[in-house]
This record gives C-alpha cells, sequence and structure tokens, in this order.
C-alpha cells in the first residue's frame, strides 16, 4: 500500500487548498538535473531566480503572478472570484502554494523520450511523491510541474527545457486530475497549445521542440473502478449488506457536470459487476458552484444514504479523487446524523494508481506516437 496520504483540494473556496501528505517521511535529496541557463526568462512580469534550491525544485515559493490584467480575467472566468476584490484574489493565490519545476531523474539520466508530470501538487508532501514516482526517473528523463496554472506557466517551459536538455525527443505529459473534465486540465491544453482559450489565465504557451504527447486522467477507466472496490471492501464487513456511494467533486458548468455523472455511472457500473456489493452509485457535490446548487446535490446524497438505511442496508462512502482531506470535514457536515463509513483514500494512494495506470498511460504515449 502506498505510504503516502494526499489531499487534493475540493473547493475553489478554499482556494484550493493544497495536496499533502500525512506521515513523518523525509525525502531524500535528488540530485540536481543538468543545469540550463534559465536566468533570462521573465516570469509573467515578475523576475526571479530560477536557479534550483536544495532539493533541485525551480521557482519554488515564487509568488503567483497578479498581474491586472490576468486578476480580472480570473473574475471572468471563475464563478467563485465573480465578486472577490483582488485582495481576497490575492489571498486565494497564496493558499494555492507554488507552482514550480522539479526534475526529478538523476543528471547522467539521458534519453529521447521524456515523462512530463503535471499536478495540482501536495506542497510538503512532494518529495514523498517523487518517492511514489522514482520507478519511471530511473527509466525515462523525468520531471513534475506542480501547480493549478491559473496565473503562470514558467513553472512548466522550466520542466520541459530540462527534459528537452536530457535529450528528450517526446514528452509524455501526465495529467494528474481525477478527471478530463475539469478546467484545470483545460487550462494545461490551452498552455500546450491544444485549445484556442484559457479556462484561468491567458498566460504564456510553452514553446518545445520535443513532440509533446498528451495523456488523459483516469476518468472512467476500469482500473479505477477496481481502486474503489478495494477501497470499499477495507471499510466492508458485508458486502451484500451495503451499498457504495462515490462522492466526487464535481465542476461547476452543468454541461461539464453531466459528463462527470456519466463517468460516475461507468466506474459504479464496473464496480457492480465485479463485487458483492448490494449497491454502488455516484454523486457530485459541485463543490465550487453556487451554494444552491452545492445544497441541491448534499440532498440528494443525504436522500441516496437514509433510503439505503431504510432499506436495511450499511453505507459506506469513497471517492474518486486524487486525494481526499478537504472532503472529509464537508462530508461530516453533510452526512451529520446519519450512519456511514468514510474511507479516507484518495485513488493516488492505491498501489496501482502509480504502478499500473501511470505506467500503462506512459507506455500507451509513446506506443501510440511510433504507430
Amino acid at each position: 500500500m502506498s505510504k503516502f496520504t494526499p489531499i487534493l483540494s475540493v473547493s475553489l473556496a478554499l482556494l484550493a487548498a493544497p495536496l499533502s501528505y500525512a506521515g513523518g517521511h523525509t525525502a531524500a535529496e535528488p540530485a540536481k538535473p543538468a543545469a540550463m541557463d534559465h536566468s533570462g526568462h521573465n516570469m509573467g512580469g515578475m523576475n526571479h531566480s530560477t536557479e534550483p534550491d536544495e532539493l533541485g525544485r525551480r521557482l519554488f515559493g515564487m509568488e503567483h503572478n497578479m498581474e491586472p490584467e490576468l486578476v480580472e480575467e480570473l473574475r471572468e472566468k471563475v464563478p467563485l472570484f465573480a465578486n472577490y476584490s483582488d485582495a481576497e484574489i490575492g489571498l486565494s493565490m497564496k493558499m494555492m502554494g507554488s507552482s514550480y519545476a522539479w526534475y526529478l531523474s538523476d543528471k547522467g539520466m539521458k534519453g529521447k523520450q521524456g515523462v512530463l508530470l503535471l499536478l495540482h501538487g501536495f506542497r510538503d508532501g512532494d518529495p514523498l511523491f517523487k518517492q511514489e514516482v522514482e520507478m519511471y526517473s530511473t527509466i525515462f528523463p523525468t520531471a513534475m510541474a506542480p501547480g493549478m496554472a491559473m496565473m503562470m506557466s514558467d513553472h512548466i517551459q522550466l520542466a520541459i527545457d530540462d527534459l528537452e536538455a536530457a535529450g528528450a525527443e517526446q514528452i509524455a505529459v501526465i495529467p494528474i486530475l481525477s478527471t478530463g473534465v475539469n478546467t484545470m486540465m483545460r487550462q494545461w491544453e490551452y498552455i500546450f497549445g491544444m485549445r484556442e482559450e484559457a479556462t484561468y489565465g491567458s498566460v504564456k504557451r510553452v514553446k518545445s521542440n520535443a513532440k509533446i504527447l498528451m495523456g488523459h486522467p483516469p476518468g472512467d477507466d476500469p482500473l479505477v473502478a477496481e481502486m474503489l472496490i478495494d477501497h470499499a471492501l477495507e471499510i466492508s464487513e458485508d458486502p451484500a449488506k451495503e451499498v457504495v456511494i462515490i462522492a466526487a467533486h464535481g465542476p461547476t458548468f452543468p454541461e461539464d457536470n453531466e459528463m462527470v455523472l456519466k463517468e460516475l455511472a461507468n466506474i459504479a457500473r464496473v464496480m457492480r459487476e465485479d463485487s458483492d456489493f448490494s449497491d454502488v452509485m455516484g454523486i457530485t457535490l459541485q463543490d465550487d458552484a453556487p451554494p444552491e446548487i452545492r445544497d441541491a446535490n448534499v440532498a440528494k446524497l443525504r436522500k441516496m444514504a437514509s433510503d439505503a438505511i431504510a432499506d436495511g442496508k450499511s453505507v459506506l462512502v469513497v471517492t474518486n479523487l486524487i486525494g481526499t482531506r478537504s472532503v472529509q470535514s464537508k462530508l461530516r457536515k453533510d452526512l451529520k446524523g446519519i450512519d456511514y463509513k468514510f474511507n479516507k483514500k484518495g485513488i493516488a494512494e492505491h498501489p496501482n494508481f502509480v504502478e499500473e495506470w501511470m505506467g500503462e498511460s506512459i507506455r500507451e504515449l509513446f506506443e501510440d506516437a511510433e504507430s
């Protein structure tokens, strides 16, 4: 079982509270990457040293770009920010943590195929996530670029530059999100020139001489269903008398939410087929939507649980989120007064996430590029 406990922000209202890990693990200091001269980079109008810190991270701790036009663009595009002041948006950005680049492979690693991991970030847990993906950093030049890229893309550019310096001519980009129906995914696609419009700030697009191979988040991959079966079984006593509810974050916009509900239905169907649980259902909470929308979803969640209990069943709650700490406190309030069990693990804690899903994603991207 994975040694880390990630937390995924489940609400922009909490300002995408950063991912983190629990436990007292410490990460070994990584070798620094082959040096490139990034000193000429101008970070969205801000001068900032791009020299790696003691762990090899570039831009770590850098303030977010708060140029007025980007702030106004966020206010227009993110419903939650519509009535926020500049100061409130600035605080939101600060609470998200740093956007930075981290080259993970040994400085002697060279290869024509490189791997870039895009993720929200685990803050203090990032070194532990690095340990989890070391199996890839010893096979391919590998980098990660944590951060939501709402106000900058320089961290992604630096990661690409480091991979190219290691000889990468093809770069498999692995987006570590629960679903591709996600504004963060679209922002990354914009940054790589795959979409015309940014979902957040219209930041700089990356430039690369390598062929970019963009992967897909797990979504309704059957492997997610198998992970969630395992997580449900960990808190199960008698599957035939238990109903499993998959609680998902859920996108703000209605058309996106419908697509995610279909993904959850597909996951639930596989879980029903491959387990002995009485029933499996999915629901999105739409945490970043206006309160009346989220409240309606909470009412649906409570009815699901109450109906199951009235039918003589026990209620188990799992989630397809990458990590879960932020959703835990919300579920306690949402389901107050209802008897249920919740597995606090996100799918990134299942060993098959890194060992199987990520490996298959990388392999398929490189194989497709050769076909």
